[in-house]
């Protein structure tokens, strides 16, 4: 994959679908039968990223709504929307241990500060804080030593 390939793979919502199992599956059988064995249809995999797919993720019904929004809008991600962050980008503990939807609104203002190439580079150490980290109060969460 070119780096500016890699760099489309970051989504309008901020989430990075570089380093998404939908798509890393295409180098990974068993991850293939995984996703399969959890009802992911198998004609949509690999994924292309959201904007490889044009906002129709393997995992939701129809377009995505926020993919939808972004078109209508003309922007290239939501933070360079006039209403960022919005209801879409909402956090929600539904499913927050398996779904990196809470991470859209602090991906969305890293990507703004450091750019798209310095988000993507900093994605995957965000992802595992996200899933690993445990918090210590007042200095954000960490992972274990």
């Amino acid at each position: 994959m070119t780096q500016k390939e890699r760099l489309g793979m970051v989504a309008p919502c901020g989430i990075d679908c570089g380093i998404c199992e939908l798509v890393k599956c295409a180098d990974n059988p068993q991850m293939m039968e995984a996703l399969v064995a959890h009802r992911i249809p198998r004609e949509k995999l690999p994924c292309a990223g959201c904007r490889g797919v044009k906002g129709k993720c393997p995992v939701i019904p129809g377009t995505c709504e926020t993919w939808r929004c972004v078109t209508e809008k003309k922007v290239e991600f939501c933070h360079q929307c006039a209403d960022f962050p919005c209801s879409r980008l909402s956090p929600a503990s539904d499913r927050a241990n398996v779904l990196p939807h809470n991470m859209k609104v602090f991906n969305l203002c890293a990507i703004r500060r450091l750019g798209v190439e310095g988000f993507v580079g900093q994605s995957a150490v965000l992802m595992q804080t996200y899933y690993r980290g445990k918090i210590e109060v007042g200095k954000g969460p960490r992972l274990p030593s």
